[in-house]
């Protein structure tokens, strides 16, 4: 999410703003401005900056606006499936697949893992098994999340 914000600043130009008259191109130049965030974070900490040094009283925020970016959209359309197992997954803290599954995932990206596992795992086809893994999870969690939803008694 980008975010825009239009401020003036000083007291004069505020009063200007507030009474519709329009800034000559000095007070435009110095008085006005523009400020592009990359994220609601980074917006606070610059107002809370600007309000350490200045204080309110000096300036005022006349416009501020919100934007998606593409890759927020693209993000929004994404599952993420572990959000589900995790929270509809029966016993998932204490299941053997989910730690076989973290393990072929570090795995298959490349991570560290112990010697012991890497033992354990060092014929199969990591992709083929965290898929099987994976699957039945995403099944075992959507079974009962359906179950809570729609219980049969209804």
């Amino acid at each position: 999410m980008k975010y825009l914000a239009e401020i003036i600043f000083g007291k004069d130009q505020i009063r200007k703003f507030h009474n519709n008259q329009a800034f000559n191109d000095f007070e435009k130049i110095i008085n006005l401005k523009k400020y592009n965030f990359d994220s609601r974070e980074e917006r606070n900490a610059f107002y809370k900056g600007i309000d350490e040094a200045i204080g309110w009283m000096e300036i005022e925020i006349i416009k501020e606006s919100e934007h998606k970016s593409k890759e927020d959209e693209e993000d929004e359309d994404k599952f993420d499936y572990w959000l589900f197992i995790e929270k509809y997954y029966p016993n998932y803290s204490g299941c053997d697949n989910v730690l076989l599954s973290d393990i072929l995932t570090r795995k298959l990206f490349g991570e560290e893992i112990c010697e012991q596992d890497e033992e354990n795992i060092k014929d199969w086809n990591i992709r083929n098994e965290l898929f099987e893994v994976d699957k039945e999870l995403l099944c075992k969690a959507f079974e009962n999340y359906f179950n809570i939803a729609f219980p049969e008694n209804l």
